[in-house]
């Protein structure tokens, strides 16, 4: 085998694999709305968010993000936003999925502010129901600056939504 056919059988394997799926029907856009947590729990309280996301070629999805997060101690909150990039394979009505994502952040304390970037890798599953319902669960690592003024290792989210 040539090198170069070495280096293009991935691509033609992975494409001729696409061929073959079978056509499954797929909703242009999401928007959900979410609850979540965080981790270090004795930092970081409960929050909400929205996200909207975008369907392309059925598995593959680009999302914006929006959220809050509290805090048990009193007048700490982080504010993000983040674009997330992920593949979902539909198994019927269960799409499990996977991605990476990027942000920004503003976390606020009683005595000072700090706001930076973030990166994120995250993992969850959809349950798509008749008429456009979504209901989701994700769990996302998150990877902050080490100078970060409370740190914000973990979140995990539960969401419902509607497809259109």
């Amino acid at each position: 085998m040539t090198q170069r056919l070495r280096k293009r059988l991935p691509v033609l394997l992975v494409l001729l694999a696409l061929a073959v799926l079978p056509a499954l029907p797929a909703s242009g856009a999401e928007l959900t709305a979410f609850a979540m947590g965080g981790k270090p729990g004795e930092v970081w309280g409960t929050g909400y968010g929205g996200m909207l996301t975008i369907t392309l070629f059925t598995f593959a999805n680009g999302e914006l993000e929006g959220a809050w997060q509290g805090s048990d101690i009193p007048e700490t909150t982080i504010v993000s936003g983040s674009a997330k990039a992920y593949l979902g394979i539909p198994l019927g009505p269960l799409v499990p999925y996977a991605g990476i994502g990027v942000g920004v952040y503003r976390e606020s304390l009683p005595t000072q502010t700090d706001q930076g970037t973030s990166g994120m890798v995250f993992a969850g599953a959809k349950l798509k129901f008749p008429f456009g319902l979504v209901v989701r669960g994700e769990y996302q690592w998150l990877d902050m600056p080490d100078e970060v003024l409370r740190p914000l290792d973990n979140r995990y989210l539960f969401g419902v939504g509607l497809s259109f």
